[in-house]
């Protein structure tokens, strides 16, 4: 187990993601071969970009393409496949043909070798831009999601890179419309004529629905239909969550001002799959059938592995989904207020600087066998002590693996999430947003809550895989003495 982790951390996971990924016994043994066979290649080192594609390459692939496994990792060592576009042609390819039978016709439907310049993509988008003329000048920048979705679809575009193809689409929108307006916030219609394009796209849906009762049998349900019935038809009112102090709770209630108010947290270390999909429809369907907002977060805690055309990516995908955030929010515009509630918390002696290593934080709790936990030498650490280390560590005076902040739970509990986690670690990458300023960056377990709470998120919707999180993310904030939102858990889809 441990040499896997091993193996996966090369590919540029976390500890935590590479441990995760070989537990998972479906994942894990794949992992390991395509990490083996891109070895084997002859490639010194893979690059971040390669770990990228290749954990894609094994959490994506389906059993009609494993034939061809071996082929695709040499393309990716190779350099022949850059991108995640160009791997999903590559696995869509594979799953009906050889692609070493015909490499020419392969190496074609990927865009492989093909290079767009960026004089190429400005003549594109002008082009794209005056044959939507119209509708640009009726949506103004809400068409911005449609039109990226229509540049990434028209031919040698599709390979080009999507900060340069989205940087230019913006650009040549705001040369054409000028400065964002009032009109052109989320949810607001067209100056003067706000509301006649709601009532308007009200009567097309009304007409839609009339049309699917008279060709079909049956009557299309809106979507909201689903969160008025079952489980989650029975969740708690914005402030009748508990709280422990009444100030709290009346604080968080005149943020709010009884509002629903969700969030989708994804991390921008990857394109978002059809698990996704459904996190998106709960999390906005849920605020949306109660007059709520939602909040597009990204949860940028792990500068080794994000990158901006996930950004990009993941914002075109909700928006595809038919969904516009309320907000669009970084978990690293909390970075200074993560910091202070880390302080916060050592000095009420809740946590203490650790120089375990990950090997014998296994054993304290409990090893391979299960066997009985126990403290580490550096949890009786005085809360001065712990504060004095955890200053180092922002200041640079460790290295990377040789001192973490923990949290101190409890090492009796049954549940393995309040066994004493991680909520700082040192990490020396720059950071997309916050640049060189930080070399310490908090963990999920450590930001995920905090940045919900900071945020007055009146309902936290995640899948199941989070039910033993929820005492984690309930403990920790009231550790600090801030507002606890409630974590609800749904299945997660199965296909």
């Amino acid at each position: 187990m441990d040499e896997w982790i091993k193996e996966f951390e090369t590919l540029g996971l976390t500890a935590e993601k590479a441990a995760e990924s070989a537990k998972n016994p479906k994942l894990g043994p794949v992992l390991i071969e395509i990490v083996t066979e891109a070895k084997k290649t002859g490639a010194d080192k893979i690059s971040r970009e390669q770990g990228v594609l290749l954990y894609k390459l094994a959490t994506t692939m389906g059993p009609d393409v494993k034939k061809n496994q071996e082929f695709i990792v040499a393309e990716i060592s190779k350099g022949n496949l850059k991108t995640g576009d160009q791997l999903t042609e590559a696995l869509k390819y594979c799953k009906s043909k050889d692609p070493k039978a015909n490499y020419q016709e392969y190496s074609e439907t990927c865009g492989i070798g093909v290079e767009v310049g960026d004089e190429e993509i400005k003549e594109t988008i002008g082009r794209i831009i005056k044959e939507n003329n119209e509708a640009i000048e009726e949506e103004r920048y809400r068409i911005l999601g449609k039109l990226l979705s229509k540049t990434r679809a028209e031919g040698r575009l599709k390979w080009a890179r999507v900060d340069k193809v989205k940087g230019e689409l913006e650009a040549q929108i705001e040369a054409k419309l000028g400065p964002k307006g009032e009109a052109d916030q989320p949810g607001k219609g067209k100056g003067k004529g706000k509301g006649k394009g709601k009532a308007k796209g009200k009567e097309e849906v009304e007409k839609k629905k009339k049309e699917v009762e008279v060709k079909g049998k049956y009557k299309a349900a809106p979507v909201e239909k689903m969160f008025m019935e079952g489980e989650i038809s029975k969740l708690h009112k914005p402030g009748e969550n508990p709280q422990i102090s009444e100030e709290i709770r009346q604080k968080h209630l005149k943020f709010t001002g009884g509002k629903v108010i969700t969030r989708f947290p994804p991390e921008p270390n990857g394109f978002l799959h059809i698990g996704h999909a459904k996190a998106i429809n709960v999390n906005f369907g849920y605020a949306k059938a109660f007059n709520g907002t939602t909040n597009l977060r990204y949860d940028d805690t792990n500068p080794e592995a994000e990158e901006q055309q996930y950004i990009d990516s993941i914002l075109e995908t909700v928006r595809w989904l038919g969904f516009e955030p309320d907000k669009i929010l970084y978990a690293s515009d909390y970075f200074d207020e993560l910091y202070r509630q880390a302080v916060v918390m050592i000095k009420k002696g809740l946590g203490y600087v650790c120089h375990c290593s990950g090997e014998d934080i296994h054993k304290q709790r409990g090893g391979d066998n299960m066997g009985p936990r126990y403290a580490c030498e550096h949890r009786g650490r005085s809360v001065e002590e712990s504060l004095a280390e955890f200053e180092k560590m922002k200041t640079g005076k460790y290295k990377a693996g040789e001192a973490i902040l923990r949290m101190k739970m409890d090492l009796e509990d049954g549940n393995p999430q309040m066994w004493d986690l991680v909520a700082y670690r040192v990490m020396y990458a720059s950071h997309h947003r916050t640049g060189d300023k930080w070399c310490i960056y908090p963990t999920y377990d450590f930001a995920h809550c905090l940045c919900d709470s900071i945020e007055n998120i009146t309902h936290s919707l995640c899948t199941l895989e989070f039910t033993q999180s929820r005492k984690s993310y309930y403990w920790l904030c009231d550790a600090v003495d801030v507002y606890k939102p409630v974590q609800w858990e749904y299945s997660r889809l199965n296909v």
